[in-house]
């Protein structure tokens, strides 16, 4: 059996070797997550099936209304990772972005301000946080009395996250945290904040260190609403700490490994972003089949153009694979696999890109109509923009699967270069290593 510790199954193809049972079987969900998932779904139809017109008016004026934030409270969705016991669901990789899958298909916003508390805004608390600190939290924050946020990204620190400048500074049994962090999600109606400062050199040598940060405490404020290009019903801000006195119980892990934190909270929620693209992409697929078949031109259904069949058939494949990529690597995190960082990336990645061609593809069958801002299709293609930016770009993510695999090979040729010199040197010693 492969080291679920150390075993990855990308970065063990890029050295040559199929790791094929981490593929064989393929992960299935247990029968009693079937049968919560299954209950799930209906009662998502019942709750948001009846707002798709409240859907696009929310959109237009940019704003979730608390009275809707509240029916998801009601509902559990706020709930969906943390543990039975203090309240939540309890469900696992596969079972929560099958969950987002489903909020996916009704709309982005809704999907984006319920992936963005648990994905990434209490997911740094899930992995990480000590037994005092999800006693105190995980109640508040499965009940919805608690949102959570994500705050990594500043000014002038996007992809290169190590640039960062907030900081905290050690006083007494406190941290002091000034700083300012942009385009926070869930930002405006958030009250948990996962924090991401420089922290004394003293202390760790200036590096990097996650925070716990609730709304109440004094300096913590959060700007306007952005005006945004698509999810515009999501609660998108700024959040600002002026001298925020935060406990030492509040720090995440350990002082200095704050970045590592922030990489496998990104890691870890991928598969959520990688289900709601793909409930999207089935959305798609409904509409513009719909479409196809009841658009008439020459006296016959535009579904009998070659041209359109292909469009329809390319959507089908991207969301069969993409599907098939996020329910993978779900499972391996719920098998215990530690190393899936590659595959991470390579869901989101993909998943995003497939989703982003269903949209443009979409619009394009609806023709003129895909224009007109009464029917779905111009937004979702607005929704569906940022996908391919936030939580690691393509370009970014690109870069970290190659690197990760050119390092890998470079290692194991460096290696097989100093056995090289000792075998020249003793032919005997060096035929074991070299063979």
């Amino acid at each position: 059996m492969p080291d679920k510790e150390t075993t990855s199954f990308m970065r063990s193809l890029c050295m040559g070797q199929i790791e094929q049972e981490l593929l064989f079987p393929f992960p299935v969900l247990p029968p009693e997550q079937r049968e919560t998932l299954r209950e799930i779904a209906g009662a998502l139809e019942d709750l948001l099936g009846p707002h798709g017109e409240d859907f696009r008016a929310w959109d237009v004026s940019g704003d979730l209304p608390a009275e809707f934030i509240e029916e998801l409270r009601a509902f559990g969705l706020f709930g969906l990772v943390i543990p039975e016991e203090f309240g939540g669901l309890g469900l696992g990789s596969m079972a929560y972005s099958r969950t987002l899958q489903e909020v996916g298909r009704y709309d982005a916003s809704v999907a984006v301000t319920v992936g963005a508390h648990s994905s990434i805004g209490m997911r740094g608390l899930l992995l990480h946080g000590n037994e005092e600190q999800r006693r105190r939290f995980y109640p508040r924050l499965a009940s919805g009395e608690m949102i959570a946020a994500y705050c990594l990204t500043e000014p002038g620190a996007g992809s290169d996250a190590a640039a960062i400048k907030t900081r905290a500074v050690r006083d007494g049994d406190d941290w002091v945290l000034n700083g300012n962090k942009l385009w926070i999600t869930n930002g405006g109606i958030a009250n948990f904040f996962t924090v991401f400062a420089r922290t004394d050199s003293a202390v760790d040598g200036g590096k990097m260190t996650a925070f716990i940060v609730t709304g109440d405490m004094p300096g913590v404020s959060v700007g306007p609403h952005e005006d945004k290009m698509g999810l515009r019903a999501n609660p998108t801000t700024t959040v600002h700490f002026d001298d925020v006195r935060v406990p030492a119980a509040n720090v995440l892990g350990e002082p200095g490994k704050g970045f590592k934190i922030a990489m496998q909270i990104l890691n870890s929620g991928r598969t959520g972003l990688g289900g709601g693209s793909v409930g999207g992409m089935k959305r798609l697929i409904g509409l513009a089949t719909r479409q196809a078949n009841e658009r008439h031109t020459f006296g016959q259904p535009i579904s009998s153009y070659g041209l359109v069949k292909e469009k329809v058939g390319r959507m089908v494949v991207d969301c069969y694979t993409a599907e098939a990529v996020v329910t993978l690597v779900a499972g391996l995190i719920d098998a215990g696999y530690q190393d899936y960082a590659v595959e991470a990336a390579i869901s989101k990645i993909y998943a995003t890109e497939c989703l982003w061609r269903c949209a443009d593809e979409a619009l394009q069958i609806a023709g003129g109509n895909g224009f007109m801002r009464e029917f779905p299709y111009e937004r979702v293609v607005r929704d569906s923009r940022v996908n391919r930016i936030f939580e690691g770009t393509s370009e970014i993510l690109r870069l970290f699967v190659a690197l990760t695999a050119m390092n890998d090979v470079g290692s194991q040729l460096k290696e097989l270069a100093t056995s090289m010199k000792g075998a020249l040197a003793d032919p005997i010693k060096g035929f074991g290593v070299l063979s």
